[in-house]
């Protein structure tokens, strides 16, 4: 869970957040330039003062305070991005450096050598210059470091992106008894949702939707491993169950404990004599499938309770069967899409989907999945991965 900083509740943006989430979470090492960039530019303060005053106080009490005014950034700034809680001992020891330094100043500035009016401010002026040109050479080599850093970053999350792009293309597919047609848009450069379709052996569709927990490269990482699992079960002729049955057992070993996946897996078989399509279908953590039937213009919602996958190991998935007839239409989305919430917390919900599918239940697939990521995302922000699949039985 992330940690929230005073700066959290001064600056309350997202993306003021996540700026502030580095400074909490980079190691310490890597600021080891930038700590000393601050010690030198507070600690010229001290020089500042004593040039104010034409350098009359002693080089001692000067040095002293230069120590302390760059050790009391050092440590704002550590405080400040890392324990806020704490921030009380800054101010405390603030005051009580600043009396003992005053104590100091006051019983024994007349027993040390003080400069002549021309030596402090030559050597006060020095000494700002030398802790500036020092100040900036840290910054520049703080910024050189984190810079490299970040590049490679760069460089490597366009593969990851590329990588998804090839993992989770638009699906776009008809044959001769029904149409699939599915999109993902990632909030994040790589996402965590997955959707597919697999034609079997029997021309049978199986088609799934699938959100890993979390955003990111971690993310991606594991839909990916989803992805290959569920396309290897696929060899043979698997029911909607038997999938989500091998995803919760292989899942735990290749993720991070606080990790899972929800998942909803459809097998569409293909009518015979003119029939009704015999739709499998299976539900683990996902929002209900809607069932939108063209003859009597209902739609029906299709829901499970049942565990997500990768958690534990529970009792058994299980399966149910649903017909459809030509005309009929399933949607199938992620908890991105209902979930999307206006500026007053309201979530875009079942009930807005339901009426936007039964308004353009004859529109093709493509143009009803844009239909409605342009209403979620006109609704609000996008803050989650947002994925849905269709499925219409043609005649």
């Amino acid at each position: 869970m992330a940690r929230f900083t005073i700066f959290d509740v001064l600056f309350r943006r997202p993306q003021q957040r996540l700026s502030f989430a580095y400074w909490n979470a980079v190691p310490l090492h890597r600021l080891r330039w930038l700590l000393l960039a601050i010690f030198c530019l507070f600690g010229m303060l001290a020089c500042l003062i004593d040039l104010i005053g034409v350098g009359q106080k002693p080089l001692f009490i000067v040095l002293v305070w230069t120590l302390f005014t760059g050790s009391m950034a050092v440590a704002f700034f550590l405080f400040l991005a890392r324990a806020p809680r704490y921030f009380w001992i800054l101010i405390i020891l603030q005051v009580a450096g600043s009396r003992l330094i005053g104590w100091l100043n006051h019983f024994y500035a007349g027993g040390l050598p003080h400069p002549t009016i021309e030596q402090g401010v030559r050597t006060a002026a020095i000494a700002c210059l030398l802790l500036s040109m020092a100040a900036f050479v840290f910054f520049i080599q703080f910024i050189q470091s984190e810079g490299r850093r970040a590049v490679r970053f760069e460089t490597e999350l366009s593969l990851a992106q590329g990588i998804q792009q090839t993992l989770v293309p638009t699906i776009e597919s008809r044959t001769a008894g029904f149409e699939v047609h599915g999109v993902s848009l990632p909030s994040d450069r790589v996402g965590g949702d997955l959707v597919d379709a697999v034609t079997l052996q029997d021309s049978s569709v199986f088609a799934y939707v699938a959100d890993v927990s979390g955003h990111g490269l971690a993310a991606g990482i594991l839909m990916g491993m989803v992805k290959t699992a569920v396309r290897t079960q696929l060899c043979g002729l698997a029911s909607p169950q038997a999938v989500l049955e091998r995803l919760n057992a292989v899942l735990p070993s290749v993720k991070e404990p606080h990790t899972y996946a929800t998942c909803a897996a459809l097998r569409v078989s293909s009518r015979n004599h003119g029939g009704p399509c015999v739709i499998e279908y299976a539900i683990a953590g996902q929002p209900a499938i809607l069932h939108a039937c063209a003859r009597s213009g209902a739609v029906s919602r299709l829901g499970d309770q049942q565990l997500p996958l990768g958690l534990l190991q529970g009792p058994p998935y299980v399966g149910h069967q649903v017909e459809a007839l030509p005309g009929d239409v399933l949607l199938v989305v992620t908890d991105g899409v209902v979930e999307a919430a206006d500026e007053n917390d309201n979530e875009f919900s079942l009930d807005r989907l339901e009426s936007l599918l039964l308004h353009n239940l004859t529109q093709p697939l493509a143009t009803i999945a844009q239909t409605i990521l342009s209403s979620v995302g006109a609704h609000g922000e996008q803050t989650d991965d947002q994925t849905l699949l269709l499925i219409r039985v043609v005649p």
